[in-house]
């Protein structure tokens, strides 16, 4: 195994460093020079593209651009990576379970993590695929498109207890991880404190009717897991590359916990209400036959429907801690106050608030 490589910054990305970047990997080429641009908003983590340019032949395995992602800039953001342990299950994920996961994820040229949490993804530039907007959505196709990546991914680890030998992936006791009750609570009086008035009513009767009831509906779930994404959503994919799949990144908060729970984060938040509701069945249909098809048995449709109601609760824990433990941003407000609405909204149309307490 190769030394690892130096942990860097984003302004501390050198040709000399790319060029060991690439020499680990066996591709014969000499960096000349680099251009760096900002990707994304950086929430989490700070991501930039860097194009190169070489010195002399270049080895054809030679990539014209890379991307980069580094420990965030702020406090807040970098603590949380890093306490929660996202930023090392990422790191792992491209290391050990990337190939195996039959879906589309980039490339990786580098992948190091240290014990304070510092850590650099170099990975493949997915060029000219663009990033989904949660604040756009996705169309019909698209969203027909996910959910075929996400069955790819469920069946192949489909109840895989292997896993859990892999120290490094979060394996909630509860039905989803990450975010203790506490947290949930803390999280919903800042919501109420720092944006009143963005939420309508019924979203907010939603909200707190699952906060009352959190702990309950957080319980150890049975029935079969897989390993999830559990950020499923637009933003962390990418549409229209050159083999018409698309691609998932950011893997920070990878797991192994009950099926259902990425594709009723993502059908939450995907498509415009009114389509969701028309199109629902027939997606959802969709994706179960696409579980069978991959070889997942004794996983009836009205299993999926149990798992997927109760998981239209999972985008509003996710929205309303990203409130505190994130970095804020204009567009991080509109984005999560938007998630909880959506969230609240498939709450209601899947019938779900039975599957709460008063």
């Amino acid at each position: 195994m190769p030394d690892p490589l130096p942990i860097v910054t984003p302004a501390e990305v050198s040709p000399s460093w790319l060029t060991d970047v690439l020499h680990t990997r066996g591709i014969d080429a000499v960096v000349r020079a680099i251009d760096v641009e900002p990707v994304g908003t950086g929430q989490l983590a700070e991501t930039r593209r860097f194009r190169l340019e070489y010195d002399g032949t270049t080895d054809e395995r030679a990539p014209r651009s890379l991307v980069g992602k580094f420990t965030s800039e702020s406090p807040v953001s970098a603590e949380t990576g890093h306490s929660l342990g996202i930023y090392r299950s990422e790191v792992m994920f491209y290391r050990h379970l990337s190939s195996r996961a039959s879906i589309r994820t980039p490339e990786v040229y580098a992948a190091e993590i240290d014990d304070q949490g510092r850590f650099v993804l170099l990975l493949e530039d997915l060029e000219p695929a663009r990033p989904g907007d949660q604040m756009t959505g996705c169309t019909l196709e698209e969203t027909r498109k996910g959910l075929a990546e996400a069955a790819l991914l469920h069946a192949a680890f489909w109840d895989d207890d292997s896993l859990s030998s892999h120290e490094w992936l979060y394996v909630p006791e509860g039905a989803q991880g990450f975010y203790t009750t506490e947290l949930i609570e803390q999280s919903w009086a800042h919501v109420q404190a720092t944006y009143d008035g963005w939420l309508p009513a019924d979203v907010v009767e939603v909200c707190e009717r699952y906060v009352r009831n959190h702990s309950d509906w957080n319980r150890p779930r049975t029935g079969p897991h897989c390993l999830t994404h559990n950020d499923f959503r637009p933003d962390n994919m990418m549409f229209g590359g050159t083999d018409g799949r698309i691609a998932l990144v950011d893997w920070q908060t990878v797991s192994y916990l009950g099926a259902g729970m990425d594709v009723a984060y993502f059908l939450g938040g995907a498509l415009d209400r009114d389509l969701r509701r028309s199109a629902e069945s027939e997606l959802l249909r969709g994706y179960h036959d696409d579980l069978v098809a991959h070889g997942v048995s004794g996983y009836p449709f009205d299993e999926l429907m149990n798992d997927y109601r109760h998981y239209t609760y999972a985008a509003l824990a996710v929205a309303l801690a990203a409130t505190v433990i994130v970095k804020r941003t204009e567009r991080g407000d509109r984005m999560l106050m938007r998630m909880i609405q959506d969230g609240a909204y498939h709450v209601l149309d899947a019938g779900a608030l039975d599957v709460l307490g008063g």
